[in-house]
C-alpha cells in the first residue's frame, strides 16, 4: 500500500505535458512556405491569426519546446521570426510566428511516415498576386515554341522519398538529374525544358501536371529512384500510366465541366459553354487519352533503349502502373525510375555526379530521339542539331466533321495537323489520337473547282459511304474492300494516313475505277505490307529485298531512316 501511494506521488509530481516539440523545418517554394513542427507524439493544437503586425498563433496542449528556435534554418520570405510565447493555460507551449504578410494559413497534423514521426505542418500561401507571378515566370509555349519537355523531380521539401542504406535521399538524386537533363534540353536548339521544381520543396502532386500544362509541355518526364525492402533489386525501368487508372481519371475529369476548355483548347470550350453532353465529352477525352498514353509509350521505348547503353535495366519494356504524376489525359507522361536506392551498389553510383550526367544523357537522348522521328507542333529537330520549322505549327483538337452534301468556303473548313509522318501512322487505329492533316472533301473539291460530287474521274455517287467506327483504321478499311490505301487517301483527298470515329469515306466498290487510269510504281496494292520487328532497321530491309535505303524513305515518306517496332512499311516485289 505504501508503495502504491509513492508511486501515486511520483505521478503527480510529473510535468503535464507528455509531448515534446523536437525541431521546426521551414520549406519555401514558388508557391507558399511549409513549416513543420516535429513532435513526439500526436499533437492536440489550435491556431489564430492576427494583424498588425501579421502573425500566427499556434497553442499546443500538453506540450513543451526542445527545439532551437534561434537556430532554424529560414529562406522563407513571409516567415520573419518563429518565436515562443505565455501559452495561454499551464503545461502549454505557444508558438508565434512574425510574418512578413497576412495569410489563411492551413494547419494539419501528419501521422509518422518514412524518417519521420509525428508532425503538423503549417501551409502559408502566398497572396494570389504573387502566386499568379510565379506561375507567370514559367516560360510558356507560343507560335514556334519548339518543344517543349516539362521535368519532374520526384518528392522534394518534407518528403524526402527513399532513403539508400548510406543515406542518400532519393530528392537529392532526382533533383540533380533533372537539373542536368533540363541544362542539356536547354542546349538542343528546337527544345525546351521546364521544372515542376528547382529547389528542395515539395510540390503537390495534381500541381506538378498543371504546370507542365500551363507551359503547353509536349511531354512530361518524372525522375524517381527506386526502393525494395531488401537490396537485392537493382536497374532502371520507365513506367507509363495503366489502362485502369487512364480510365478513372478520365472519368473524374468529365466531371469537371470547367477543366475541359483547358485540356481540349477549343472544342473544350465548345463543350463548356454548350449543353451538357457527356456522350460527345467522353468521345473527346477519349482521344486525348489515347493519344497521349500512346505517345508516352513510345518515347518510354525510346529512354529505355538509350538508358540500357549506360545502366543496368530492371526491365527491358515499358510497365504500366497507377501512377498520380503520370494521369494528365492529354499531355504525355513518363516516369523513369533510374535504379535502385536500396542496392548498395546503385546507391552508390546513383550519388555520384558523373554517373548522374550519364543517366541525364541516356534520358535526353532517348527524348531527342523520338521528337527526330516524330517532329512535334513547333519545330522538327533533324539529325544536325538544326531546327525547321513546318509548314502547319498548330495542333488544334479534333473537330466535328461536315457532311459532305453540306459544301463551305473552303478557308472556313479547319485543318487538323499532327506531328507524327503519316507512314509512322500507318497501323494506328481510329481512336481519334488527333489524326494528321485532314481536309474535308467538299474543301479540296472546292479548291480545285471540282463538284462536291466527285474528284478527278471518280464518281463519289456510286461509292459506298462509310463512317469510321472506333478501332477502324485506314489500312484495314482498304484490306477488307480490296482496295489500296493510297487509292483510298486520293479519293478522299487525305494528307495523311490517320482517320478519325466519325469522320465519312468514300471507298470504291470492287472493279470502279478512273478511266484508264495508269498503275502507278508506288501504288502499294501491289506491294509487301511489312510489319517492323523487334532487331529490325531499314538498311536490313532493304538488303534483304534487294533495295536501297532511299528507295524506302520514299515509298513510304520517311522523315528519317529510324523505323519503330510495329510500324507498318511497303515493299515493292522484285
Amino acid at each position: 500500500m505504501r508503495l502504491i501511494l509513492v508511486i501515486a506521488l511520483s505521478l503527480m509530481a510529473l510535468p503535464s505535458w507528455a509531448n515534446q516539440l523536437k525541431s521546426v523545418r521551414i520549406w519555401p517554394s514558388p508557391d507558399n512556405t511549409r513549416v513543420v513542427l516535429d513532435m513526439s507524439s500526436a499533437p492536440n493544437f489550435n491556431y489564430f491569426t492576427l494583424t498588425g503586425p501579421d502573425r500566427l498563433v499556434i497553442d499546443l496542449k500538453g506540450a513543451s519546446n526542445a527545439a532551437n528556435l534561434a537556430r532554424i534554418e529560414n529562406n522563407s520570405e513571409l516567415v520573419r521570426k518563429i518565436r515562443q510565447s505565455t501559452p495561454l493555460e499551464k503545461g502549454g507551449l505557444r508558438l508565434v510566428m512574425d510574418l512578413s504578410s497576412a495569410i489563411k494559413p492551413v494547419v494539419f497534423p501528419l501521422a509518422p511516415a518514412g524518417p519521420y514521426g509525428h508532425r503538423l505542418v503549417i501551409d502559408l500561401p502566398y497572396e494570389e498576386k504573387r502566386s499568379a507571378a510565379a506561375v507567370q515566370s514559367t516560360p510558356v509555349g507560343g507560335k514556334g515554341k519548339g518543344v517543349v519537355i516539362a521535368i519532374d523531380p520526384g518528392h522534394g521539401g518534407e518528403d524526402p522519398g527513399s532513403i539508400g542504406p548510406r543515406r542518400t535521399y532519393e530528392k537529392r538524386v532526382t533533383l540533380a538529374v533533372s537539373q542536368k537533363l533540363a541544362a542539356l534540353i536547354d542546349r538542343e536548339p528546337g527544345m525546351r525544358a521546364v521544372m515542376t521544381r528547382r529547389g528542395d520543396y515539395f510540390v503537390d502532386l495534381n500541381k506538378r501536371s498543371e504546370i507542365a500544362r500551363k507551359a503547353k509541355a509536349d511531354l512530361l518526364v518524372s525522375i524517381h529512384a527506386d526502393s525494395f525492402h531488401n537490396s537485392t533489386p537493382r536497374g532502371a525501368s520507365v513506367w507509363v500510366l495503366s489502362t485502369n487508372r487512364a480510365n478513372r481519371e478520365m472519368g473524374s475529369w468529365l466531371e469537371k465541366q470547367e477543366k475541359q476548355g483547358e485540356l481540349l483548347g477549343g472544342v473544350g470550350k465548345v463543350l463548356a459553354e454548350s449543353d451538357p453532353n457527356p456522350y460527345l465529352a467522353q468521345t473527346f477525352l477519349d482521344l486525348s487519352m489515347d493519344k497521349s498514353r500512346a505517345e508516352g509509350y513510345d518515347v518510354s521505348r525510346q529512354i529505355l533503349r538509350s538508358m540500357g547503353k549506360v545502366a543496368r535495366l530492371h526491365k527491358k519494356a515499358p510497365e504500366h502502373a497507377s501512377l498520380a504524376v503520370l494521369k494528365a489525359p492529354d499531355i504525355p507522361s513518363v516516369l523513369v525510375e533510374t535504379g535502385f536506392i536500396s542496392n548498395h551498389a546503385e546507391e552508390k553510383l546513383l550519388a555520384t555526379a558523373s554517373y548522374q550526367d550519364q543517366l541525364a544523357r541516356a534520358i535526353f537522348e532517348g527524348i531527342r530521339n523520338y521528337y527526330r522521328a516524330h517532329p512535334t507542333k513547333g519545330a522538327m529537330l533533324t539529325g544536325k542539331g538544326q531546327v525547321s520549322q513546318p509548314a502547319a505549327t498548330t495542333r488544334p483538337a479534333p473537330v466535328a466533321r461536315q457532311p459532305v452534301s453540306q459544301p463551305r468556303q473552303a478557308q472556313s473548313q479547319p485543318v487538323v495537323t499532327n506531328k507524327m509522318p503519316a507512314t509512322a501512322r500507318d497501323s494506328g487505329t481510329a481512336s481519334g489520337s488527333g489524326a494528321g492533316v485532314i481536309k474535308p472533301y467538299s474543301a479540296a473539291a472546292q479548291e480545285s473547282g471540282a463538284p462536291v460530287s466527285s474528284v478527278g474521274d471518280y464518281d463519289k455517287s456510286r461509292m459506298l459511304r462509310h463512317v469510321v467506327k472506333r478501332g477502324e483504321s485506314l489500312s484495314r478499311l482498304a484490306e477488307k474492300h480490296g482496295v489500296s490505301q493510297s487509292t483510298l487517301v486520293e479519293i478522299n483527298q487525305l494528307r495523311s494516313r490517320d482517320i478519325q470515329i466519325g469522320q465519312t469515306i468514300y471507298i470504291p466498290q470492287q472493279g470502279q475505277s478512273r478511266a484508264a487510269a495508269p498503275v502507278r510504281s508506288d501504288d502499294k496494292s501491289q506491294m509487301i505490307r511489312h510489319v517492323v520487328k523487334r532487331g529490325e532497321s531499314l538498311s536490313r530491309l532493304a538488303e534483304k529485298h534487294g533495295l536501297s535505303q532511299a528507295r524506302l524513305v520514299e515509298i513510304n515518306k520517311l522523315k528519317s531512316r529510324n523505323i519503330q517496332v510495329g510500324q507498318v512499311l511497303y515493299i515493292p516485289q522484285n
